[in-house]
């Protein structure tokens, strides 16, 4: 890559850069983010390395319709945890409100809870203190207690849970899934334990939970309050043992089913709103989200398994690194289409396939990421990458139509394909500083003049003379092109054609094949001319004398002129001879009879084949030159 080259890649990376980061910034991509982020909780966790020790207790639509009425009775509540007790389970979540006692069985349900240590109630803190919702009276103030309340994400998706609240003052309030997640480890003699670093943060077994923060992951200024961390649902695909109340009541669940459990009570029920969306689709039931009571049971799961060091939390990259990333695909992205040459055939296609290529490194990337344990944000780098190859292709489209207009701009319009074609696949080559280069090279100078121009036109009116010489060029231009050659310029009554620019010709054969070109184009001309002046006669117009000199030589080929009236032309003797030859008057040439006259130098004649007929006519001396000129007359 060149220094301009270099120097362009990192100025448009630059710009893409700042722009990305700019929209991340607005958190205009953390909905994008976060749906990578579900395709990697669903496809990309890695499986839990032991069952889990949750059994959920469930209160089914036909439980309630069985009892007749919701809420539960505090009797029927009561003889389910008294049965459930009798199981010995490790501890028992009640993800029921209790606040106000539902006759009858008060007494006994409260007798029970105060006794029986294993159980665990909720609370909810709510948004203000009308919301909030207090748990049974007689656990008030017991680390029996916690709140169940949920987070949900702006597309009211639950990706984190919440382990502590702050109430005001010195207290902080627990929540249920973690008060029950204690409990059971303390039963493996795992106890919470402040971080050796910071002693602010909570430490699990073998792992710290690092509380989240508001620009984690894919996030951008979330609400970051209290103690949060993200949720894996690594058992989706392990369904939680379930067992429902009327099977519990009736005496048909075994024990042993129970003992030494985790067992989680709780509603799932349609006809009562406690259902949320997650991550993991599969989960939902009735399409709508997961159980309140599961939902707490996947909590919980995940702070055993961080506590028993069988899982580790995740871990997101710093916003540093992220920023680099970021950077990098703007610089790689500006790279890939700056270096790119994409053949016009597969054009769009090669450039789509790199770009999809580039996403799906990217997603795979962070997949592994994700599975070995960090959460790698790939929106934001995408984007980078994305609009990088995009910008950057756009600007190069945009620059190199700049450029074919400038190239053309410089040429006649009458230029045949393949010479369009070569003067853009070597573009490179051919410009230097923004115009085309100097260069000196052997062609062949075709010079066409109208014979008797400035006589004809002085009897001609401006109406009349300028549709009749148009008519002339406009039918000798063309052939110019069609026969390989590139018009250089045009002057009153007449014409100035190259064989052999813009690209040196460095074989001898050629050069020769430029001369052939050359000639045969003077041919067609002639008998165009013929046709031409048939047109003329029977438009009641005069008709045109013409005369041709070719000279093949030594010219120097590039642009004239300023930056922005630039033209390609060709300068040199070579050029001077073949203006001389066409303009030569003591040559005989009877224009009646053959109404164009073709002269050659002997330069040219010595590079035709038997093909092209023509006679030797002899030295002459030309204006401002030294030495006579051999030339030759072509015959049609």
């Amino acid at each position: 890559m060149s220094p301009a080259q270099l120097l362009a890649t990192l100025a448009a990376a630059a710009v893409v850069f700042a722009a990305v980061m700019g929209v991340r910034e607005m958190a205009w991509l953390q909905g994008l983010e976060l749906t990578v982020y579900d395709q990697y909780v669903r496809r990309a966790s890695p499986p839990p390395v032991s069952p889990s020790r949750v059994t959920l207790l469930e209160i089914a639509e036909r439980d309630i319709r069985e009892q007749g009425h919701w809420p539960l009775s505090d009797a029927t509540l009561a003889l389910a945890l008294e049965k459930l007790v009798e199981a010995d389970p490790r501890v028992i979540g009640l993800d029921i409100y209790r606040d106000l006692p539902v006759p009858p069985g008060e007494s006994q349900l409260e007798r029970l809870l105060e006794r029986e240590t294993r159980i665990v109630a909720v609370r909810k803190f709510g948004d203000v203190e009308a919301d909030a919702i207090p748990g049974p009276p007689v656990l008030e103030g017991s680390d029996r207690i916690g709140f169940n309340d949920v987070l949900l994400d702006p597309d009211y998706t639950v990706r984190r849970g919440l382990l502590f609240l702050d109430s005001g003052g010195s207290k902080v309030d627990y929540a249920f899934a973690l008060r029950v997640a204690l409990l059971a480890l303390a039963a493996e003699n795992v106890i919470p334990t402040p971080d050796s670093r910071r002693p602010d943060w909570l430490r699990l077994g073998p792992n710290t939970l690092r509380p989240f923060e508001m620009n984690d992951g894919g996030y951008t200024r979330a609400d970051a309050r209290g103690y949060q961390f993200m949720l894996d649902f690594a058992r989706a695909d392990q369904a939680f043992e379930t067992i429902e109340l009327g099977e519990l009541l009736r005496g048909e669940v075994n024990s042993k089913r129970l003992r030494d459990r985790i067992v989680l009570v709780g509603v799932n029920a349609e006809s009562l709103p406690d259902f949320f969306p997650v991550p993991i689709r599969s989960l939902a039931r009735n399409g709508v989200g997961v159980p309140g009571v599961e939902l707490h049971g996947h909590i919980v799961d995940q702070l055993v398994r961080y506590g028993l060091g069988e899982s580790t939390p995740l871990r997101v990259v710093s916003a540093a690194a992220e920023t680099f990333a970021v950077a990098l695909l703007a610089v790689l992205g500006c790279g890939v289409g700056l270096g790119s040459r994409w053949r016009p055939a597969y054009g769009v296609s090669a450039m789509v396939g790199t770009v999809l290529l580039g996403l799906g490194a990217l997603w795979l990337v962070g997949a592994a990421a994700y599975r070995a344990g960090l959460w790698l944000p790939v929106v934001a780098p995408s984007l980078a990458w994305v609009s990088a190859v995009g910008v950057v292709n756009a600007w190069r489209s945009s620059r190199e139509h700049a450029q074919r207009e400038l190239l053309m701009s410089l040429f006649s319009r009458y230029l045949s394909p393949e010479i369009a074609d070569d003067i853009w696949r070597q573009r490179g080559d051919f410009f230097r500083s923004g115009r085309p280069r100097a260069q000196r090279l052997t062609a062949t100078i075709v010079f066409v003049d109208i014979k008797g121009y400035t006589a004809r036109a002085e009897k001609m009116d401006p109406e009349t003379l300028l549709p009749w010489i148009n008519d002339f060029m406009g039918s000798m231009a063309p052939i110019v092109g069609r026969s390989g050659g590139v018009v250089d310029d045009y002057f009153g009554d007449g014409m100035l054609a190259v064989f052999g620019v813009p690209f040196a010709r460095t074989a001898e054969s050629e050069i020769d094949d430029d001369a052939r070109r050359a000639v045969r184009c003077a041919i067609e001309m002639a008998a165009t001319l013929e046709r031409l002046n048939d047109d003329y006669r029977e438009r009641d117009l005069p008709t045109v004398q013409m005369r041709i000199g070719i000279h093949t030589g030594l010219v120097v080929a590039g642009s004239l002129g300023s930056a922005d009236r630039l033209k390609y032309t060709v300068i040199g003797d070579a050029v001077v001879v073949s203006k001389r030859i066409e303009g030569l008057d003591p040559l005989e040439h009877d224009f009646e009879q053959s109404p164009c006259r073709i002269l050659i130098s002997e330069s040219t004649e010595q590079r035709l084949d038997d093909g092209l007929r023509r006679e030797p006519l002899g030295s002459f001396a030309l204006k401002g030159k030294h030495q006579k000129v051999s030339l030759y007359r072509v015959l049609p």
